[in-house]
């Protein structure tokens, strides 16, 4: 089953509930109305009340306190949360510097769901990552809109072809905050993060995130080593393109129609780029006049 962003909240809720009969609608009430006079947050849909649900184990406290530091990162960093723009330049080069993918196997049910990356073009000038966070932000939005919630978020990078040219251009403010994101904020729940063909490179960027994270985000970081494929103990075969040892179709494939499908959608976060904007000038407002 996959949805629309015009699929009314009564039947993604309707469909949402036969996968978790968890989420029921008086507990997604109360997490609205335990927020309703919280003047820092934007505007929330159903659809994402349910998801920071369901990310929480359906546990309301929890979803409260994650929503509250959610929308705290998307106003610390701005720069990747509200302006998500799938036909800016710099996401179409992000496109085709990278492929980012999901995986199509697992999207008609409630198990855990792929994300595939892997370069297609090594080139550092070419890499940025600010634009690969704007990306990966609007795939867990479109993920949640189209297919819903699922048993957990696996993320399989293959590194083959990255090098410290590529590390050097790392944001370390900004990625800093965004692990943060990772540990304290997501809408979703992150089960793994399986990186293949893992040298000396990535090391390099291990040493930095060992500088950021937490434990927990930690121990869901799995290497595989230089020619390694072991990831297929953790993901089947049919998980993954065939550029790894995978039977799915070729990566560009996937990178295609995952752009694609964002584009589709783009009026979803250009209206989300404007209610987070006016509301961090609204934040900014009060701040500044409980200053003076």
């Amino acid at each position: 089953m996959t949805y629309s962003p015009l699929t009314p909240f009564s039947e993604y809720l309707q469909i949402e509930q036969s996968k978790y009969p968890e989420l029921t609608f008086d507990d997604i009430q109360k997490l609205k109305e335990s927020l309703e006079d919280d003047q820092t947050l934007p505007p929330i849909s159903d659809k994402k009340y349910l998801a920071f649900l369901h990310s929480c184990n359906f546990d309301i406290e929890l979803a409260k306190k994650t929503i509250k530091r959610c929308y705290q990162f998307h106003f610390r960093i701005p720069q990747v949360f509200c302006e998500l723009d799938p036909l800016a330049d710099d996401i179409e080069l992000s496109y085709n510097c990278l492929s980012i993918c999901q995986m199509p196997t697992v999207n008609t049910d409630k198990n855990d769901r792929v994300l595939f990356m892997m370069f297609q073009d090594t080139n550092h000038e070419l890499f940025e990552y600010l634009s690969l966070f704007k990306y990966l932000t609007m795939w867990m939005n479109y993920t949640l809109l189209k297919y819903g919630t699922c048993d957990g978020m696996v993320i399989v990078i293959d590194t083959k072809g990255l090098s410290w040219r590529h590390i050097v251009k790392i944001p370390i403010g900004i990625a800093g905050k965004m692990l943060k994101f990772l540990e304290v904020g997501l809408p979703v729940r992150l089960k793994a993060v399986h990186v293949l063909n893992a040298g000396s490179a990535t090391q390099m960027i291990m040493k930095m995130v060992t500088r950021f994270a937490n434990q927990e985000l930690l121990e869901k970081i799995i290497l595989h080593p230089v020619g390694s494929d072991d990831i297929f103990n953790y993901i089947s075969r049919n998980e993954l393109p065939e550029e790894v040892g995978g039977s799915g179709k070729s990566h560009t494939f996937f990178n295609d129609e995952l752009y694609n499908d964002l584009i589709d959608i783009r009026d979803v976060f250009l209206e989300q780029n404007e209610v987070l904007t006016n509301q961090m000038a609204y934040v900014n407002q009060q701040l500044d006049q409980n200053d003076e």
